[in-house]
């Protein structure tokens, strides 16, 4: 068991870690080439582009190519376009590049994804998923770093992600990975996935904006409450970190304490800290406390959402939904930086974070709903 994991969490990883270092670069050097605010923003949004388009027809593609040679050919398409990154910029090429990357991006979730949830058992998924969400966000976070230690102008940050690339690649053809799914299974649609998962549907949507949103936002709703440049950059660090360090803790927590019960504490502890932030915690050393344990707990919106769509789902309905998750990712990556900016101009600047509580409380009130029907993705 452990290999197979241990493949599928690298692979993921190192997609992770080209995600986190693109993202930043891309805009530093669009900047720096005199792009202007609009194509900036054009060229964030494409991998999210990409990412919808694929998980729309990635069951499709994994019966035809099956699940090890499409996850190698995905790796290939990240590592090509991360070097495109290392040429002088131009707009097609690298706008081609941010596209390809979502469409990599979305291939590599949804199956590793779906592999980490076969292969680990009942008792532990969770843990293993805490494990998986840990090492995907340090791995995020170490693209920034990357940066902050060689530069934007020299092309070793992207030689150093596409060589780690080629050794995932390597672990991937000596792996016994195969395809799941069935031509004879009933396919899972994106209403039934809707319908009968609503609370899981939510949290993924809820995590994606407040991932995107806090990235993009809470440097300048720190500006705005009075901290120096330095604290409001140190802030984003600290919130990822509780994502983080807490999410193993989270995943052994549902597997001992139950999936639901856990998952539900995660958007309360979101609720009550994000509505505490406006009420003055944020004039004291609290702040940061309060910002690691609103990332810990977002983040676990996310990880539990993703054990719980493992216990719900096998095979092909498995793959299916991980898709699906990519297709709510996509959308919530490109909704959270418009209505979180939205929020701090409607309440200037504590919008920010009553958009993070509202976006917690419509999880835990969509956790309130019970289908009438049972089947694969069975009531809530």
């Amino acid at each position: 068991m452990l290999g197979p994991l241990m493949t599928a969490i690298g692979s993921i990883s190192v997609m992770g870690l080209a995600s986190g270092l693109t993202l930043p670069l891309v805009s530093l050097r669009l900047l720096q080439a005199g792009a202007s605010a609009a194509s900036i923003a054009a060229m964030a949004a494409l991998p999210a582009v990409g990412t919808i388009g694929v998980s729309f027809c990635l069951a499709q593609l994994t019966r035809l190519l099956g699940s090890k040679a499409l996850l190698i050919g995905a790796m290939l398409l990240s590592c090509a376009s991360l070097l495109v990154l290392a040429t002088p910029y131009a707009v097609f090429p690298w706008a081609l590049s941010r596209l390809l990357m979502g469409v990599s991006t979305g291939i590599l979730f949804a199956l590793g994804e779906a592999r980490i949830l076969e292969v680990s058992g009942e008792d532990t998924r969770g843990r293993w998923t805490g494990v998986y969400a840990m090492t995907l966000t340090a791995c995020q976070f170490a693209g920034p770093a990357l940066l902050a230690a060689f530069g934007t102008s020299t092309v070793a940050p992207i030689v150093i992600a596409a060589a780690l690339h080629l050794l995932a690649i390597v672990l991937l053809f000596r792996s016994g990975w195969r395809s799941v799914l069935s031509d004879t299974e009933s396919p899972l649609t994106l209403l039934d996935f809707l319908r009968h998962s609503t609370s899981l549907a939510v949290a993924v949507l809820v995590f994606a904006m407040f991932d995107s949103a806090m990235l993009s936002l809470l440097p300048v709703y720190g500006l705005k409450i009075g901290l120096t440049t330095s604290l409001a950059v140190l802030m984003v660090s600290v919130l990822f970190l509780g994502d983080a360090c807490l999410q193993v803790p989270i995943g052994w927590a549902a597997d001992r304490f139950g999936r639901t019960r856990v998952h539900a504490a995660c958007g309360w502890v979101a609720v009550v800290v994000a509505l505490a932030l406006p009420l003055g915690l944020v004039s004291n050393p609290a702040l940061w406390p309060a910002l690691f344990l609103i990332g810990a707990a977002a983040g676990g919106l996310y990880t539990l959402a993703i054990v719980r769509i493992g216990d719900r789902f096998r095979g092909g309905a498995l793959i299916t939904a991980n898709a699906f998750v990519g297709i709510l990712w996509g959308v919530g990556g490109l909704l959270g930086p418009v209505l979180g900016s939205a929020s701090m101009a409607a309440v200037n600047p504590q919008g920010l974070m009553l958009f993070v509580a509202a976006g917690a409380l419509a999880f835990l009130l969509s956790m309130l709903r019970r289908s009438a029907h049972e089947g694969p993705g069975s009531a809530e």
